[in-house]
């Protein structure tokens, strides 16, 4: 018994090392490219588009992607000398866009060191349509959303949004062109108002491409008028009036090999701060600060050392294939931050920021990510801003089509400057059977084990998946009397709902959630929720705390 647990353990390392060894040490030789052809398909085949009236109808409200969008992402040239690992990259990059149900890169022989390339798309289906009434602790909830996900085929993002609550509202139009003018470039702005105010954010990026590609750049916009919102069990117990513009300009370069990129870049962020008289019971306990401009500037970098790419299917989609990047990334980013606070003066804080992300496959059918970023900006009396983010995930699918998987996350936030930022766990943010918002407080844990099935149930391309998971957090809340000692648990099924034809890599989400704590009092019922997305994936969450690293 010794000696086989002897020998499992050193197969484990085996294969760990296998999977921190470099790609360049089993790169084959290069071939010359000579020619690429370009192949799109509809979401469903002629044939069974004939045959089938769902899938005839939704062939015909879509538009087929057009060449042009699929040849704009294709940095390969006839002439180039390619490897395998130029054109599984270029694979994973169609995927990535999120316009199709299926993408494949394949390389021809010609002879005499030349190949020809295909590349063959398939649409996923792109227009979403969709209304929502609810009534929830006798608040009615309406919402409408309308979205074309490739409109035209161009490639292009078009969504309309309509959502109310009593006498609160959210409508704003979002576009995004992820190849403007034929380029590169990103470009994207969301522009609407609440009953607070209007508010736009805008967005010009030309991002790294691909693993040899050594520049990227790019500037972002926001304007706010709101209200920032302070709850207690849910509800909003303070409001601070907020008016906001900032702007972010970066550049950034990379150099090194494709499986060991690092990246120098520089980052200047302006923000501009307005704020008004807080109300509400707890309005006292809120933190007002005069007027602040303030000014942060300095250099970040990124070293990224990639193992290899796995392509898997039924880890956070059923039938989609995900791209999964082992390695490690170390992330840095130091800064000056120049504050000006009108009553208080000015004053100048150094900022550090730190971060690494860690994928690796410890057994042969095992996964595990880890992810942690910071970051701090110090003054002459000690910290003045602190937060940061830790997720653990780790994935088992060695059962005949289940994943057993599971996620434990710590995120923590504390200002003495600026408005006290406030974390909240909920419905909403990965703690099934409690409301959305529930609980508050400056740091939260949050565990989710799920037990993900794939039934082998398909109609009309739609495969159907079963979940069974529990749910933990721990708040600390001083307002609500919790501490990180106090669990806050429940348990449920549901349903997942994957079709790389109509959702591509997306998923449904049908959970009914039981709560199994009382929490100073309040009792909680059975709830229902649908929505798209899994609580978390392979390296996201459904909280994503902002670090200050974007």
């Amino acid at each position: 018994m010794v000696g086989g647990v002897r020998r499992e353990r050193a197969a484990a390392l085996v294969a760990l090392a296998l999977a921190a060894a470099p790609l360049a040490a089993q790169e084959p030789e290069p071939v010359r490219l000579r020619s690429v052809e370009i192949r799109t398909r509809d979401v469903f085949a002629d044939e069974d588009a004939d045959g089938n009236l769902f899938y005839w109808l939704a062939n015909a409200l879509h538009m087929v992607t057009r060449e042009h969008v699929v040849a704009c992402e294709n940095w390969l040239r006839p002439g180039d000398s390619i490897t395998s690992e130029q054109v599984a990259e270029l694979e994973r990059n169609l995927r990535a866009t999120h316009l199709f149900g299926a993408a494949a890169v394949t390389p021809r022989p010609a002879g005499d060191g030349l190949t020809d390339l295909l590349i063959d798309t398939r649409d996923r289906f792109s227009l979403n349509l969709s209304a929502s009434l609810a009534r929830v602790g006798g608040v009615d909830k309406f919402g409408l959303r309308a979205s074309e996900a490739n409109l035209l085929g161009t490639g292009k993002q078009l969504v309309l949004v309509s959502n109310e609550q009593e006498d609160e509202y959210q409508r704003y139009v979002r576009f995004t062109d992820p190849q403007l003018l034929g380029s590169w470039h990103q470009f994207s702005i969301k522009t609407g108002r609440t009953e607070e105010g209007p508010f736009t954010n805008v967005e010009l990026e030309r991002p790294f491409k691909h693993l040899e590609d050594p520049w990227s750049y790019g500037a972002r916009y926001q304007g706010v008028d709101e209200d920032d919102d302070y709850y207690r069990f849910g509800e909003s117990t303070a409001e601070l009036p907020l008016r906001r513009h900032s702007l972010q300009l970066f550049a950034a370069g990379a150099d090194g090999p494709r499986d060991a990129r690092s990246t120098r870049g520089l980052d200047l962020r302006l923000t501009k701060s307005a704020y008004g008289t807080a109300t509400g019971p707890d309005a006292a306990l809120v933190r007002v600060p005069g007027d602040t401009s303030s000014i942060e500037f300095g250099p970040f970098f990124e070293y990224e050392q990639r193992s290899r790419y796995d392509k898997v299917t039924r880890l956070d989609a059923i039938d989609y294939v995900e791209d999964l990047e082992l390695g490690i990334s170390l992330l840095g980013r130091v800064a000056v931050r120049l504050r000006d606070e009108q009553g208080a003066g000015s004053d100048v804080d150094p900022v550090l920021g730190a971060g690494v992300r860690i994928a690796a496959q410890p057994l042969r059918e095992t996964y595990v990510t880890f992810a942690g970023h910071g970051t701090a900006a110090f003054g002459g009396d000690g910290l003045h801003t602190w937060n940061g983010s830790l997720a653990l995930h780790a994935y088992e699918m060695s059962l005949p089509r289940q994943t057993l998987c599971g996620s434990l996350t710590y995120d923590f936030a504390g200002e003495t400057q600026d408005p006290v930022p406030q974390l909240t766990l909920g419905e909403d943010n990965g703690l099934r059977g409690y409301p959305a918002r529930e609980f508050a407080g400056s740091r939260f844990c949050r565990l989710n084990l799920e037990d993900r099935i794939d039934t082998g149930i398909e109609v009309l391309s739609v495969r159907v998946g079963l979940v069974a998971f529990t749910d933990a957090g721990w708040v600390h809340g001083p307002q609500q009397g919790l501490s990180m000692g106090e669990a806050i648990r429940s348990v449920g099924c549901g349903l997942r709902f994957g079709s790389s034809h109509l959702f591509g890599g997306g998923v449904g989400r049908l959970d009914i959630a039981w709560p199994l704590d009382h929490v100073e009092g309040n009792r909680y019922s059975v709830s229902v929720s649908f929505s798209i997305g899994q609580i978390f994936t392979f390296f996201g969450n459904a909280n994503e705390l902002d670090t200050g690293f974007r």
